[in-house]
């Protein structure tokens, strides 16, 4: 159940009436504020021009045609056109038992979109770093919540399988037997030196790119080798972090290899594309250089060799034309923003991308150290994400021993694993994704705050509660109901669950479900302290508590698993 939504297309109906478009949805925000107030109607201010009536006079009409629906408490009016809604508790009481009942929460259906989202996307040939954590972590939460929603989610893992690097690698390795690669990060290094600073080594590797491009088998060989164990390797940091990505989700550069040909091809014929000594290039008025000039996009170089450029034209039109995907959402960092632009600008021009398909770049700030410079080892190397995961259990595992000395070591080892991945994403997903933040050990294992900690603590908290009181019976014959303000307050947070989900889902922001747990958690405290359950003595009313205790349980394990994080037994 989504009251934002419900009131929204109420209010819609109403607005009809003096000549608004329909086009104007209402503003309804959430009252936080004042406990008096649930939600309130902003904006009618803006409808100053097109009604003959002042915002006051019109917010008055427009309360009271909402009267003549029985689910209000309480409807004000304040000037110069505010309209303060409080909703009748018998209403609440029915959305309730109504989400208590439904497998689903209730949660409104939706046309089902296809969405295609590209997460991840680590370079083969290279171990995953701390770097990767924020796009694999984000991208995974909004597939989780679409999914939910009832959309057709296609992940895509975007993975650098191609290019000059490789062309560095294959002749580096070239000189060695390649039956198998353990240290292939000290291979690239050596490969990459030797392409600044060798002209021999460098024609040699630009070669080879060319020939890895028109299959050379000796080529593809050592690729294939390449690109199996990186991704081998990708796997165990994917299980570790709890992430939803498998091998059916890559879909590397290499994939859509044998569709540049063809792109060049018919983007020259539609006169997208020129030739530009001796590169072709797709020119674009609408980006300028530092100069003012227009600037221009290299697709093929004159070598013959194709570019990134040219590869995610033909991702883009391959999501579209064959994956149908009405939206795509790519989480890559906030430097690729104008590199997006301009393949979306060609790729437009070109008629891939349907004018009705979305497309969305959820940009995201760096990781950092408390210095406020980019986070990394003490000797200036970039941290590898498999050893930032490895010392989160570690430092989590201290943290239980300390706690609870006389806990076995496999009960350890299970909720340490558990709450120190929990700790890392949460700490990572509570912050604004377009925001740096800066990483914190201590802050992030808290039992204190928003942390995942405090989150997991409040879940087994409630089971604790719920497994106290499992002695009554007949749970199904007495529903929720509201008795006190703490309830009232309890009962319209859980309502607001589907509001948070619809948030995230039009803005990727997984920032507002680390909130929404939090405050969740912080109104069943007061709830649980307020309102007796094992001692009080009407039946109706200690069952009523139960169920809205076991309701929260439910909701809040059910946002900690689209956020990634498991729930733990003990803490």
């Amino acid at each position: 159940m989504n009251i934002q939504k419900f009131l929204k297309k109420k209010i819609k109906k109403i607005y009809k009436k003096y000549g608004i478009s329909n086009n104007l949805d209402p503003i309804i925000r959430k009252n936080i504020k004042n406990n008096e107030v649930d939600y309130q109607v902003n904006g009618i201010i803006r409808f100053k021009k097109i009604t003959a009536f002042s915002p006051y006079k019109l917010a008055i009409y427009i309360s009271n045609h909402m009267r003549k629906l029985n689910i209000y408490k309480k409807i004000s009016v304040l000037p110069p056109g505010f309209i303060n809604i409080t909703l009748k508790s018998t209403w609440l009481n029915e959305c309730i038992n109504n989400m208590y009942h439904s497998k689903n929460f209730n949660i409104s259906k939706k046309k089902s979109k296809t969405i295609v989202i590209d997460y991840s996307s680590p370079n083969i040939a290279k171990e995953m770093h701390v770097g990767h954590l924020r796009s694999t972590i984000l991208g995974d939460v909004t597939a989780r919540v679409m999914e939910f929603l009832g959309h057709t989610v296609i992940r895509q893992n975007h993975i650098g399988d191609w290019g000059t690097q490789f062309g560095m690698l294959i002749t580096q390795l070239q000189l060695k037997s390649y039956k198998s690669y353990h240290d292939i990060e000290s291979v690239y290094q050596k490969a990459y030196l030797k392409y600044q600073n060798n002209p021999v080594f460098k024609k040699k590797a630009q070669k080879n790119v060319v020939k890895l491009q028109n299959k050379d088998q000796n080529c593809l060989k050592i690729w294939n080798i390449l690109v199996k164990s990186t991704i081998q390797k990708n796997n165990e940091v994917y299980k570790k972090l709890n992430v939803s990505l498998t091998n059916n989700d890559v879909r590397g550069e290499s994939f859509y290899n044998s569709m540049l040909p063809d792109i060049i091809s018919d983007l020259k014929k539609k006169k997208i594309a020129v030739h530009y000594e001796g590169s072709v290039i797709v020119p674009l008025q609408k980006f300028k250089n530092r100069t003012g000039q227009n600037m221009g996009v290299v697709i093929q170089k004159s070598n013959g060799a194709f570019l990134y450029a040219t590869t995610d034209i033909a991702c883009l039109k391959y999501r579209c034309n064959i994956l149908k995907a009405h939206k795509i959402i790519y989480y890559v960092d906030k430097r690729q923003t104008q590199h997006l632009l301009q393949i979306w600008e060609i790729a437009r021009k070109a008629k891939y991308v349907n004018i009705s398909t979305v497309l969305e770049h959820h940009s995201f700030g760096m990781i950092l150290y408390k210095n406020k410079k980019p986070f990394k080892t003490r000797h200036g190397k970039v941290i590898r994400l498999l050893d930032l995961l490895n010392t989160g259990i570690h430092r989590a595992k201290k943290v239980i021993k300390k706690k609870n000395p006389q806990m076995h070591d496999s009960e350890i080892k299970s909720i340490a694993y558990n709450i120190g991945i929990g700790a890392i994403k949460y700490f990572d997903l509570s912050k604004n994704r377009i925001s740096d933040y800066i990483f914190n050990w201590n802050q992030m294992l808290s039992l204190e705050g928003n942390t995942a900690p405090y989150i997991q603590y409040a879940y087994t908290r409630i089971q604790s509660v719920i497994k106290k009181n499992k002695s009554c019976d007949n749970l199904h014959l007495y529903p929720i109901k509201i008795f006190t303000s703490y309830e009232r307050i309890l009962v319209l947070t859980i309502l607001q669950f589907e509001e948070t989900l619809s948030q995230i889902e039009k803005n990727g922001t997984p920032h507002l479900m680390c909130n929404y747990l939090y405050d969740l958690s912080g109104k069943f405290s007061k709830f649980y302290e307020n309102c007796s359950i094992l001692f009080v003595q009407e039946i109706h009313i200690k069952l009523s508590r139960i169920k809205l205790s076991m309701l929260t349980a439910r909701i809040i394990k059910k946002g900690l698993y689209l956020l990634g994080i498991n729930t733990v037994s003990k803490m």
